[in-house]
């Protein structure tokens, strides 16, 4: 009899990959719980993994096991969920909870806890009434929030968290680590990136976030001071020479199925990347993908320019991930790993750096010029 597996989240950028990784490492039914939106829950996971499979590197006819093995549950995680047991078969062993809003606003802050805190919460109850043997749970490398050195695989104490967004997954991961009749594991990714292939994505947060309002921002200053911004560099007070942690979503995803099927006691794993760009090597990609010339590090904000001072309140919410210097202890995901830990498939250097952005910048110019123009 096929393992039976839930997972939340599974139309979302790593959910996807997850799910797709599951059907190609296991023989599992997978039962989705998805929100319907303007189409059935089972069309919308559908549709979404089609499109992820043409976009990334997987076989084509893995959408056959998908239309075979992926179970769309309609459901919503900012309602109650638990009666949704009846509507799983019994035998779950895996639960995958990766659903959670990425807003990061102090204005979304209800929102964001609802989602990651609250959903966290009935997601426990849902799979303790489906008595599962473990339930996995997908959090953020960022649970550190401002701490420094080396962070290591283990629960969070004190923290002084960057935003609410990483406030509510340290919340959430506190409710796992109560749970005394449980079997759990934790996976943090640092920040998540396309396909290491083709560079395809569905989720524009983090990395393309930040791309997205410097891609804004020269666009004001065009209409403003046409050509200013070409010869003139921006200044930025941030750590140009501390690692910036970019990890393609597809390792993102093997890692954590291949972790899952070992025979690791651990209960935290860091899902980060050994090869990455430093804070100034990656200003330097992003700069120059959308033609301005790279940034010009300063000691002190009081060098700032008004022009300086209006950029950097555009980008602030990025600035805690540009600097401080963050080394993650990958001891437990290495055990796990084996073998396979060292592999340097997944590598961000400055070269495909340069690919993941104008891959973006590429999927946002297409995106416009399909836009009517407004009379």
């Amino acid at each position: 009899m096929s393992e039976k597996i839930v997972i939340t989240g599974g139309t979302g950028f790593v959910g996807t990959h997850l799910i797709l990784e599951l059907l190609e490492q296991s023989d599992a039914e997978l039962f989705c719980l998805v929100r319907a939106k303007n189409t059935s829950a089972e069309q919308r996971l559908h549709q979404q993994l089609a499109q992820v499979i043409q976009g990334s590197d997987y076989a084509p006819e893995l959408i056959n096991q998908v239309k075979k093995r992926c179970h769309a549950i309609e459901a919503d995680l900012q309602g109650d969920i638990t009666s949704l047991a009846t509507s799983i078969p019994n035998g779950v062993s895996q639960f995958w909870h990766c659903a959670a809003s990425l807003n990061y606003e102090e204005r979304f802050a209800a929102e964001i806890y609802d989602i990651n805190v609250e959903g966290t919460r009935k997601a426990l109850a849902l799979a303790r009434a489906l008595n599962v043997d473990c339930l996995n749970y997908v959090s953020t490398a960022y649970v550190a929030g401002r701490n420094t050195g080396v962070i290591l695989e283990s629960p969070i104490a004190e923290v002084q968290s960057s935003n609410v967004y990483e406030s509510s997954k340290v919340e959430a991961e506190q409710l796992i680590y109560a749970q005394q009749d449980m079997k759990y594991r934790i996976f943090r990714p640092s920040i998540v990136i396309g396909h290491s292939r083709t560079y395809h994505a569905i989720n524009f947060s983090g990395m393309y976030g930040f791309l997205r309002r410097l891609i804004q921002f020269k666009g004001m200053m065009a209409r403003v001071q046409r050509g200013y911004l070409e010869r003139e560099s921006i200044r930025m007070n941030v750590d140009p020479d501390v690692p910036i942690n970019l990890v393609p979503v597809d390792k993102v995803a093997k890692l954590a199925v291949a972790i899952a099927h070992s025979d690791s006691n651990n209960t935290i794993f860091h899902l980060t990347n050994r090869t990455v760009p430093t804070v100034g090597e990656a200003l330097e990609v992003l700069f120059s993908t959308v033609g301005l010339p790279p940034p010009k590090i300063v000691q002190d904000t009081t060098q700032y320019a008004w022009i300086d001072e209006k950029f950097n309140e555009k980008i602030e919410f990025y600035k805690s991930y540009l600097t401080g210097y963050k080394q993650f202890d990958r001891s437990a995901s290495n055990a796990a790993l084996g073998k396979h830990a060292n592999t340097t498939r997944y590598a961000v250097t400055t070269n495909n750096l340069n690919k993941y952005c104008g891959w973006y910048c590429a999927q946002l110019a297409q995106t416009r010029s399909q836009v009517p123009v407004s009379r």
